[in-house]
């Protein structure tokens, strides 16, 4: 049998979970002036859910993969490329 992965209490009518990727250093932040950077247990928590959005300048993306290094984007354009995107340890 498959694990599950449930929502709890404070996911209830919650679409996404919003962060902001800096094309600058790569890093995801928890507000839109990069001040906050967002917690590795942020990110993977959102991603497990399926409810992660990362929103880069004008562009929203959707997480393809998370491992060690953060998640992964695909890269709009003419070849298909992908961006690790980091998130810190600890706040």
């Amino acid at each position: 049998m498959l694990n599950k992965l449930y929502e709890q209490g404070k996911d209830l009518h919650v679409a996404n979970y919003v962060a902001y990727g800096k094309t600058a250093d790569h890093k995801l932040y928890a507000d839109e002036g990069y001040k906050e950077t967002a917690t590795k247990a942020e990110i993977e928590n959102a991603f497990v859910k399926g409810r992660l959005l990362i929103v880069e300048g004008a562009n929203y993306l959707v997480p393809v993969a998370f491992g060690a290094t953060g998640v992964i984007t695909v890269v709009a354009g003419e070849t298909v490329k992908t961006q690790a995107w980091a998130a810190s340890a600890e706040k």
